[in-house]
């Protein structure tokens, strides 16, 4: 008897808890209502380098990116116009938030090849790597290169896409090199602007790429112009 009396005596209390703290919440429930998320805080990005905007607004089509002249070309399926990949000379081909490269599964007579270095900054990369260049593969059923598929965070607040600001060296398919980094992702907004509301998908897929060539086939960069331009100044 004692027993059932202590068991009834705790579902009273807990029941006595759980009462009051409903209550609580039903009264002060406006109050977590009424202030607001305070907005991501995402700082505009300053580019130093030329600037490369590539149409990929299209869901059915596949934008070809020559890095080192800037010429686009645009095919409407990578599988089905294989043969037609080998027309124009390309490094990187663009579809929406999809990026991959004219090498392995894509074109297996392509050898472009990407590096990712992670966040760092443009210039702080003089020289490209020897080796590590990642060329397309299959994954789950789907063409992706790894360095470079997962470029972008998606944000579930505002269904906004933000790029990691990750720097690429990409080995063209001259044999050259071009360091990049994708800036931005949307047409007529900037970046920052969309960390806190949301940017329509109708005004999205415009990349907006910040890049340093090699145009003579070496792995060294050429130096930032305010270096050079420092340089010049002591002579």
């Amino acid at each position: 008897m004692n027993q059932m009396l202590k068991v009834i005596a705790m579902l009273l209390f807990a029941s006595f808890l759980f009462q009051t703290s409903i209550n609580y919440m039903a009264e002060n429930i406006d109050d977590f209502e009424n202030v607001a998320l305070p907005p991501k805080k995402v700082e505009k990005y300053q580019a130093t380098h030329p600037i490369l905007k590539i149409d990929a607004t299209k869901r059915d089509a596949w934008t070809l990116v020559d890095l080192t002249t800037s010429e686009t070309h645009r095919v409407a399926d990578l599988e089905k116009d294989k043969e037609k990949l080998n027309d124009f000379n390309w490094d990187l081909a663009f579809s929406r938030t999809k990026i991959v490269s004219n090498s392995g599964i894509t074109n297996p007579r392509g050898n472009v090849g990407i590096v990712n270095l992670g966040p760092v900054d443009l210039d702080s990369v003089t020289e490209a790597p020897e080796t590590g260049y990642v060329q397309d593969a299959k994954a789950w059923g789907n063409v992706t290169n790894k360095a470079i598929s997962d470029w972008y965070n998606y944000r579930t607040r505002t269904h906004n896409i933000e790029s990691k600001k990750n720097l690429y060296v990409v080995r063209t398919s001259n044999n050259q090199y071009v360091k990049m980094k994708i800036i931005n992702y949307y047409c007529k907004r900037a970046e920052s602007d969309c960390a806190s509301i949301m940017c329509p998908r109708q005004n999205a897929a415009c990349l907006t790429i910040e890049y340093v060539s090699q145009p003579d086939g070496s792995r060294f960069f050429p130096p930032p112009k305010t270096l050079l331009a420092e340089k010049a100044s002591l002579h």
